[in-house]
């Protein structure tokens, strides 16, 4: 009789079992890298499979900090954390709106759904974010060089909490690490637990005829995280061909000038000084010969 008792109930569980289905999370998408002072949405699909839904909660580094129950007044509950500004009225079960991020904002966050009973059912999925100041920024540039001068710039990301990797391209070709200095790393700590990071990467090389492109070389630096690129800082420099002869015209107008000035100065000052002037005329004139 005891065998048959405990064969009745093992037979009921199974059938109970045989009819709970499984309820699915499809999908959480939350952006991989946000910028300070911008707002962006967590989102989270789910397939209940035809139970009820009891509960969906967000949560960021193991806090709990919003919660939606659909049969609680209000539905809508959140909790304080640290860099963490919800936009209640653009919130609902499937999409959390954070507004005014920060760069504690960057963690791991978790979408958590939960069905009624009896089966009382609990799916969640985690996805990483990171929250930088801005991109990378190019810096030491000038608009033009000529054929032999030296290019040196930098390439600064901004503030976060990793370690990026920046990457420098020279017309759209990445360049090799016999041009790039560093990379090299200052560590910031704005708070007492909270260090960030700020990753420099140098560049210098000297222009030849390889580096031109319609007269034009397009320098450009990406920051990448987790595999995935984040920024980049695009410039365009200019590349010339001067003349060979066009310094020593440079030069000579210079000479030229100091002529022009030493005469109107002869002009103006007593004897004695025309004297001395008018003796540093030759030595002007040699100048124009040896250049």
């Amino acid at each position: 009789m005891v065998r048959l008792h405990a064969f009745f109930i093992l037979s009921l569980l199974a059938l109970q079992a045989s009819f709970v289905r499984n309820i699915k999370l499809l999908n959480v998408r939350i952006a991989n890298h946000t910028v300070l002072g911008t707002s962006t949405k967590l989102e989270c699909t789910y397939d209940l499979q035809g139970e009820t839904l009891y509960s969906v909660k967000w949560y960021k580094d193991g806090d709990e900090f919003f919660r939606y129950l659909p049969k609680s007044v209000p539905k809508i509950q959140v909790f304080e954390k640290q860099g963490i500004y919800i936009d209640i009225d653009k919130s609902n079960s499937n999409e959390v709106v954070l507004k005014s991020l920060e760069l504690s904002s960057s963690g791991t966050y978790r979408c958590e759904v939960s069905a009624e009973a009896p089966s009382f059912q609990t799916v969640f999925q985690d996805r990483d974010m990171i929250t930088v100041e801005e991109g990378p920024r190019i810096v030491g540039l000038l608009p033009e060089y000529n054929v032999g001068e030296t290019v040196n710039a930098n390439c600064t990301s901004s503030k976060m909490k990793s370690y990026a990797q920046l990457v420098w391209y020279i017309n759209e070709e990445q360049a090799n690490s016999t041009v790039l200095q560093g990379p090299y790393f200052k560590v910031h700590h704005p708070g007492s637990n909270e260090q960030l990071v700020t990753t420099v990467l140098g560049l210098s090389f000297k222009v030849t005829d390889s580096h031109f492109k319609s007269g034009h070389t397009y320098l450009k630096c990406a920051a990448q995280l987790t595999s995935v690129y984040l920024h980049s800082d695009k410039q365009i420099v200019k590349f010339t061909k001067r003349p060979p002869t066009e310094s020593i015209i440079s030069n000579t107008v210079q000479l030229a000038n100091k002529i022009q000035v030493t005469s109107i100065s002869a002009r103006n000052a007593g004897p004695d000084h025309v004297i001395r002037l008018v003796a540093c005329v030759p030595l002007l004139f040699r100048g124009l010969r040896h250049n």
